[in-house]
């Protein structure tokens, strides 16, 4: 299969199978709401479908187009939900706060979203709670917001790990020097990832050249491979706290092929073509978060909070997936390639 096609396929694969993928983690325990928690049981009483709206970072990252699959997938099994998906084309704080300030004033009757940044995007989830439309975050939190819970994977655990794999795939190799690669410089998801894995990696005798950021931009991130590749061709590893590079044409980096097996690599994500590098030995490990739940999930946690007056933990554990093996890449491609990604029902939004 083309590399040109791995996007289109992923998510044609996501919206038919993806949901179990993202169902491993424990369902928290469900409580009777507090009378002052904000409510939007007037759209549900009256019969008429609740509007929930969803909010990526940025419309052209691929990971963010398997949430909306999600979401569109659960707002149809659950029956009376509308699901909208608004933000960004690109990664640009101030343009999803001002389409979520639009959407705010227009109404909704729940609100999800990954926040660009915490401080920008905290004035307009405050006024939508104010509003009385609850509103959770996922990916990407804004945790001084008055936002009801936050559902992701556990950061310090899942780059603690691909820390440790990046460790051991580097224990061999002569050259000590390696460079990670994130993407909005102060992303708060992606500072907590970078300060676990330095947290682990600080303490060895790896040498860090550089932080490099690419602006969730896949053509950026890889010029910037590329470019730190010409700068320093013996570095020892790369930790991409983001995949955006391997989510384009990989042969658009050709000195990284180039030392492949030299140039150790460890990346977020676990997309169908990303496993595929990984069989093909251009990358030692993958770190992926639950992309589909995003969507799916947290479509479901909001129906309950709406619905069922439910409230949930400040934090909702996702899990998250290790693949360090060719074999475990061939397996999860398996998934990708099969549509068998399903491990069970929804803990959320049912009953």
């Amino acid at each position: 299969m083309s590399r040109n096609l791995s996007r289109r396929k992923f998510l044609q694969l996501a919206a038919v199978g993806a949901a179990g993928s993202v169902l491993a983690a424990c369902a928290p325990a469900a409580t009777q709401a507090p009378a002052a928690a904000p409510t939007t049981a007037a759209a549900a009483s009256s019969g008429k479908k609740l509007l929930f709206v969803w909010s990526p970072k940025a419309t052209n990252n691929p990971v963010f187009d398997v949430a909306k699959v999600g979401g569109q997938m659960r707002a149809q099994e659950l029956g009376d939900v509308e699901f909208q998906w608004v933000g960004p084309a690109d990664a640009d704080a101030q343009k999803q706060a001002a389409l979520l300030d639009d959407v705010v004033s227009k109404g909704c009757d729940g609100l999800g979203l990954s926040c660009n940044d915490a401080d920008a995007l905290k004035p307009v989830i405050d006024r939508a709670m104010d509003k009385g439309i609850p509103v959770i975050t996922w990916d990407s939190d804004s945790p001084d917001s008055k936002r009801l819970a936050f559902y992701s994977f556990d950061v310090e655990k899942a780059a603690t790990a691909g820390a440790n794999l990046f460790v051991d795939v580097m224990k061999d190799n002569p050259s000590r020097t390696y460079c990670m690669l994130t993407g909005v410089p102060g992303a708060p998801n992606l500072e907590g990832r970078i300060k676990a894995v330095r947290a682990v990696l600080d303490k060895t005798d790896l040498e860090l050249i550089n932080i490099e950021a690419c602006n969730d931009d896949i053509q950026k991130g890889a010029e910037v491979v590329e470019n730190r590749m010409t700068a320093t061709p013996d570095l020892g590893g790369w930790f991409f706290i983001g995949g955006w590079p391997l989510f384009g044409d990989i042969k658009a980096m050709p000195k990284l092929l180039a030392a492949k097996g030299k140039t150790k690599v460890v990346t977020w994500d676990t997309l169908e073509a990303e496993c595929q590098d990984l069989i093909d030995g251009v990358l030692q490990g993958l770190i992926g978060q639950k992309y589909f739940g995003w969507g799916y999930d947290g479509v479901g946690i909001m129906y309950d909070i709406v619905k069922h007056k439910k409230t949930f933990p400040d934090f909702i554990d996702s899990g998250y997936d290790l693949v360090s093996t060719p074999e475990q890449a061939k397996d999860f491609l398996a998934r990708w390639k099969s549509q068998d990604f399903k491990m069970g029902p929804s803990p959320f939004g049912n009953g």
